[in-house]
């Protein structure tokens, strides 16, 4: 392994441990989390795939364009220090979040028999999208690994799949869009954004149920499923309960924060009691610097992201560009929505628009809460419909799924989706007087 990328885990890990205990303490400068984190994702970047490599460098390109043009009014240190940073929370929660892998997948014993039929289906489902929610891609991929024995990957496998996964991303707080959202939204009213992304994720189900039961082709009652044990999912649960008790009883800590804490302390806690410490010292020490670097695709582009949307931002109000729209509610949210996820089916990230929006709206005064479910439910429809999307990349250079095949069968869902979506943040927007 070269040395350059066996710095980079320990790097994450200390940009991680020096975040958190920052905002408790301050004891260290804050550009040394940062810069820790950017280190790690320059090193990173040197082990991209040339297709990735190319995709961060073009959004490179356009960020730099961006800032020469903002400069132009006049210096822009400031402004540009908070782009470089603009991600480190959202990031930071991600390392941490990474971190449960060691004690919460769901285990399937392999000479255990996998369940067929409907009932397999529905249990496959709900598992991928609660384990999906806490750990991401590792549920997802571990699950994967046992439902496609040989390629090509099944029309139902694959709606399982995606669908049960990406749809987390509505509501979960350990999803990187839930994180992505609360950089630009953190006065919004977490339960009020959490039940509406819920919402859309049962949405997600009964649509995705309604088509594979009608499917006369892949029959579902033939559908090989995964054997979940649900128990597992006690962890994610006290996860939750301790960030929200927390969040109640002491709001100067940011949501974000409280769940990269908890992920870590939990996670050494479990892994010390289950393990003892020799054996917990070495799977931890594995985990920083073969897993965390593993990271690689989402740390590098959320890095480059953040300093876009500034770039941008900063851009405009050197321009004097006014946002093109003057009241922010639930029908503008909907128009918002459908340009990010026509953006994302032409290889745009929701991250990036998520970070071009988030830069024009932090002056704007919208509603936080109606403007984070917006971001949620873009990125859950936009990464399921992008062939380009980190997960649908991943399906396809891991079992052989062409895009072409993502596309059709994800284009159907969208559309409805985006409706249902449309039709709850209309819904919230009245409920909320905006």
């Amino acid at each position: 392994m070269p040395l350059l990328r066996l710095m980079a885990g320990p790097l994450l890990f200390l940009g991680l441990l020096v975040s958190v205990s920052n905002e408790l303490l301050s004891f260290a400068p804050s550009w040394l989390a940062s810069g820790a984190v950017w280190a790690a994702g320059l090193i990173l970047f040197l082990g991209l795939a040339k297709p990735q490599q190319r995709t961060v460098g073009l959004i490179a390109l356009l960020a730099l364009f961006s800032w020469l043009i903002a400069w132009q009014s006049g210096p822009q240190y400031h402004h540009l220090l908070d782009a470089l940073s603009v991600n480190q929370s959202m990031i930071v929660m991600l390392i941490a979040v990474q971190f449960l892998q060691l004690v919460a997948l769901p285990k399937g014993d392999k000479q255990e028999i996998s369940p067929i039929g409907k009932q397999a289906f529905f249990k496959t489902y709900l598992g991928i999208h609660f384990f999906g929610s806490v750990i991401n891609l590792s549920a997802l991929l571990l699950v994967a690994d046992r439902l496609i024995t040989k390629p090509p990957v099944l029309k139902n496998q694959h709606k399982l799949l995606i669908r049960g996964f990406t749809s987390g991303a509505s509501w979960s707080p350990f999803f990187a869009a839930f994180a992505a959202s609360l950089v630009f939204t953190p006065n919004a009213t977490l339960s009020v954004v959490i039940v509406g992304g819920f919402l859309l994720s049962i949405a997600a189900f009964l649509l995705t149920w309604q088509e594979v039961s009608s499917d006369k082709e892949d029959l579902i009652d033939d559908f090989v499923g995964y054997p979940m044990h649900f128990e597992a999912l006690w962890l994610p649960v006290v996860l939750v309960f301790l960030v929200f008790s927390t969040q109640y009883f002491s709001s100067s800590i940011k949501v974000i924060t409280l769940i990269a804490i908890y992920a870590l302390l939990i996670s050494v806690l479990v892994l010390l009691v289950r393990k003892g410490i020799k054996t917990a010292s070495g799977q931890l020490k594995t985990h920083v610097l073969d897993k965390l670097p593993q990271m690689k695709n989402e740390l590098t582009l959320f890095l480059i992201a953040g300093v876009l949307g500034g770039g941008i931002a900063t851009a405009m109000d050197s321009l004097q560009i006014a946002i093109p729209i003057s009241h922010f509610d639930g029908l503008t949210a909907s128009g918002i929505m459908l340009c990010v996820l026509l953006l994302a089916i032409v290889g745009i990230h929701p991250i990036i628009s998520i970070a071009v929006v988030g830069h024009w709206m932090i002056g704007f005064g919208a509603n936080h809460t109606l403007l984070a479910m917006m971001f949620l439910m873009s990125w859950a429809i936009g990464v399921a419909i992008s062939p380009v999307s980190g997960v649908n990349l991943a399906m396809q250079g891991r079992y052989g799924l062409s895009g072409r095949a993502v596309f059709r069968w994800n284009l159907p869902y969208a559309i409805k989706m985006y409706f249902v979506a449309s039709a709850i943040l209309i819904s919230v927007s009245y409920l909320l007087g905006v």
